[in-house]
C-alpha cells in the first residue's frame, strides 16, 4: 500500500510553489522596467489586451418595431419572421417585366425585396409607404421598371425629402415626383374632382390621417373609381385593396395628388 505524503513533503511543495511565484513576479517587473506595483502592471496587461468588438447594437429599434408591426399586421407575419440583419439592396432592380404602362402595379412596402432596407429611422417594411405608393405610381406611367420603392426611398433621402422622426415629406409626391418624369397636381378634397382624375387615367396619392388605414398618417394610392366608390392600392395591407365608399375615407384624407407622365 502507498505510504501517505510526509508534512516535510507538504513544506518542501509549498516552499517550491512560493519560488517559483517570486520569480515569475520578479521576471514580470524586469520586464516593465522595474517600476510599479503588480496591481499596477497587471492593469496595463490587460489595458494592451485586445479585445474583441462588441456587437453592434439596434439603434433604430428595429427589431422591437417588427414586432409591432407583426401584431397589428398579421400579413407581414412571414417577413417580420425573415429578418435577419440589414442587408444592401441593388438599386438597379429593374421589374419591367412585372409592368404594363398604364396600369398601376400592386407592391407591399414589406416585399423582401426592399423591404429591410433602411429608410429614415427604420426599414421600407414599415416606414416606406410613401416611397412605396410613388413607386408604384411612377412605374405604372412611365414603364421604368427601375424606379422601386428602394430606388424611391434612396432618392427621397439623397434630395432631402426624408424627414428623420416625421417621415417621407408631403414635398416628395409634389416637387420631387417631377423629377421622376411625372406631373402632379395637388386636388381639393371633392369627390367629382376625384373621378374627373382617374377617369382620365391619372392615378391618385392620399395621405391618410388616423382611422381605417393608419393610427398615425399613411400613404395609399387611388387607381380608378366605380359607381360604389374608388379603388385602393395599400402598401401596408393587402387586405385593405379594394373599393371603399367615398365616404368612408374622405374624413381621412389629409392631402392628396394625381399624376400624368410629364410630357402628357
Amino acid at each position: 500500500m502507498r505510504q501517505s505524503e510526509t508534512s516535510s513533503g507538504r513544506l518542501f511543495k509549498v516552499g517550491l510553489i512560493l519560488l517559483l511565484l517570486v520569480a515569475l513576479t520578479y521576471a514580470i517587473v524586469s520586464a516593465f522596467g522595474g517600476a510599479g506595483t503588480i496591481k499596477d502592471i497587471l492593469k496595463e496587461l490587460f489595458d494592451d489586451y485586445e479585445k474583441p468588438e462588441v456587437p453592434e447594437t439596434d439603434e433604430y429599434g428595429i427589431q422591437e418595431a417588427l414586432n409591432e408591426m407583426s401584431e397589428r399586421n398579421p400579413e407581414a407575419s412571414a417577413f417580420v419572421d425573415a429578418y435577419a440583419g440589414i442587408e444592401d439592396y441593388d438599386l438597379e432592380l429593374d421589374l419591367s417585366s412585372e409592368i404594363t404602362v398604364g396600369t398601376i402595379p400592386y407592391f407591399t412596402q414589406w416585399d423582401r425585396r426592399w423591404g429591410y432596407c433602411l429608410y429614415g429611422e427604420g426599414l421600407i417594411g414599415y416606414t416606406g409607404c410613401g416611397p412605396t405608393a410613388l413607386s408604384m405610381v411612377a412605374m405604372g406611367l412611365t414603364g421604368d421598371g427601375t424606379l422601386t420603392p428602394a430606388y424611391i426611398a434612396d432618392f427621397a433621402t439623397r434630395e432631402g425629402y426624408c424627414v428623420p422622426g416625421n417621415g417621407t415629406a408631403w414635398t416628395l409626391f409634389s416637387e420631387g415626383s417631377k423629377k421622376l418624369g411625372l406631373s402632379a397636381r395637388e386636388l381639393p378634397l371633392w369627390e367629382a374632382t376625384m373621378r374627373d382624375e382617374l377617369n382620365k387615367g391619372h392615378p391618385i396619392i392620399c395621405i391618410m390621417g388616423p382611422g381605417h388605414f393608419t393610427e398615425t398618417g399613411h400613404y395609399i394610392v387611388l387607381t380608378g373609381c366605380t359607381d360604389e366608390g374608388f379603388n385602393v392600392l395599400d402598401p401596408y395591407r393587402p387586405s385593405n385593396c379594394k373599393v371603399w365608399a367615398y365616404a368612408d375615407i374622405e374624413g381621412e384624407i389629409k392631402n392628396l395628388w394625381s399624376y400624368c407622365v410629364t410630357e402628357e
